[in-house]
């Protein structure tokens, strides 16, 4: 009986340490905050990743993308 008691205890030790340490490992891997670029015009923007994607514009003195409503698929009427 006192040897089950050890292992168990053990066990739970060994358990908690491997919970602790996989949340540590979890926290290590979290990635940067999101950099909002503040802007005055929309120049400002040209050398943004959404550039390429959707075209940044300065809106709110933050760089945005703005999506044309005529590129939405929903838009278009369905085809019979």
């Amino acid at each position: 009986m006192d040897t089950t008691r050890k292992s168990s205890v053990a066990l739970t030790f060994l358990l908690a340490f491997f919970i602790i340490a996989s949340d540590m490992c979890m926290e290590s891997e979290a990635r940067g905050p999101i950099v909002h670029v503040h802007c005055s015009r929309d120049d400002d923007c040209k050398y943004r990743p959404c550039r390429a994607k959707c075209g940044c514009v300065c809106s709110n003195s933050y760089c945005t993308c703005v999506f044309s409503f005529m590129d939405n698929v929903l838009t278009h009427a369905p085809t019979n």
